[in-house]
């Protein structure tokens, strides 16, 4: 009895500092988001949005919907000739934002209406750009946006938006080939492909096997990836690159009927195998417990959704403690208030809580299992 008291404690303890610490987030991002210029989903307000939806499940409090729907808002209404591509600060990664909201109902809508000017500038690009990454570690955020477009909308090839989608997705899995097998980006003054780059082609032929898309050509460019997956001892890749890769290789394996594919690829999760709790660095760890959340969120793969209490109590005990608290808020600025920085801090503690994508938060017992 004694000790089911005390650990009844120490959870509502927690709970208590977890409330506080997400408080101030919360509080630091309703007054600077506005202010940043990036409107992007992983550097910028598009990334801050969807922090804000969550943290209004999370506490039952409409008003930072509002401001997440103020600052979806903001983002249509900034939109411009300028405005970037790509998936970290520009178009693609706003639209896969919109497509996500509305797929884990924050926002209400037909996303073929809500996206059809996006639709429209993205493709524009695509069929002019020369080549389908701006630079080294790009993430292949086409790819990203046209599956998101794809997935959970009824696929019927009577439906022309339905294959005009497909039509785009075949020509992604084309320049994938252009780009792993006959390497154009060297062409581009690009001298070699970086880990988040392979990593989210990576992604992006496991989505393709999966709808049965081109399968000649998507297995043909699996059989010839692993050539660029040496990174891991050649490119230096961030913990966070290689937990990725082990997580899509055991996804491929578990998806493939190939057997030859799950050879290989059985053989690149062993061999890229990576533990968070290796990590000796402090501030490495949170950043990399931050972001392999965000990446989960992006890959949406099953082998990051095991939690790890142990884990997150460590992150959250560092970031609890008052001195680094206030040594991360002096080094913030408007380049690191994203997804990338101080919201998806915020993300990983609320995707530790288990506020999931269709409600569920904690009990009103403030009971925090497994921490």
């Amino acid at each position: 009895m004694y000790y089911e008291m005390k650990k009844a404690i120490t959870e509502k303890i927690l709970l208590e500092d977890i409330d506080d610490r997400l408080r101030r987030i919360a509080n630091f991002l309703l007054l600077n988001a506005s202010y940043i210029d990036n409107l992007g989903l992983i550097n910028g307000k598009m990334g801050i949005a969807i922090f804000f939806y969550y943290y209004s499940r999370y506490t039952q409090n409409k008003i930072f919907e509002g401001y997440a729907g103020e600052l979806i808002d903001e983002i249509y209404e900034e939109i411009n000739v300028n405005t970037p591509v790509n998936f970290s600060d520009g178009l693609t990664g706003i639209g896969w934002g919109i497509e996500y909201l509305v797929k884990h109902k924050f926002i209400e809508g037909d996303t073929d209406d809500i996206l059809s000017e996006i639709d429209n500038n993205i493709y524009k690009h695509m069929l002019n750009s020369p080549i389908l990454i701006d630079a080294s570690d790009d993430f292949f955020g086409y790819g990203y946006y046209y599956i998101a477009r794809l997935a959970g909308h009824k696929i019927d090839d009577n439906d022309l938006k339905a294959l005009i989608k497909k039509y785009n997705l075949i020509y992604l899995t084309d320049e994938c080939e252009r780009l792993l097998i006959h390497k154009r980006y060297l062409d581009f003054n690009i001298l070699s492909l970086k880990p988040v780059t392979i990593n989210s082609v990576l992604w992006f032929l496991i989505e393709m096997y999966i709808l049965q898309l081109y399968p000649v050509k998507v297995n043909k460019i699996l059989l010839h990836l692993p050539e660029y997956l040496g990174f891991c001892k050649s490119d230096d890749p961030t913990p966070v690159d290689k937990l990725t890769l082990h997580s899509l290789s055991i996804r491929l394996c578990e998806a493939v009927k190939e057997e030859k594919l799950r050879i290989l690829y059985k053989s690149v999760a062993f061999q890229h195998q990576f533990r968070i709790e290796d990590i000796d660095n402090d501030e490495d760890f949170v950043n990399v417990l931050g972001n392999s959340a965000i990446q989960k969120m992006v890959y949406n793969h099953s082998a990051s959704d095991k939690k790890q209490p142990g884990l997150f109590r460590r992150a959250f005990n560092i970031i609890d403690n008052e001195n680094n608290w206030n040594q991360r808020i002096d080094q913030v600025n408007k380049s690191s208030l994203g997804l990338s920085g101080f919201a998806g801090l915020g993300f990983c503690v609320l995707d530790e809580l288990g506020i999931n994508s269709f409600g569920r938060h904690r009990k009103s017992n403030n009971s925090y299992k497994d921490v």
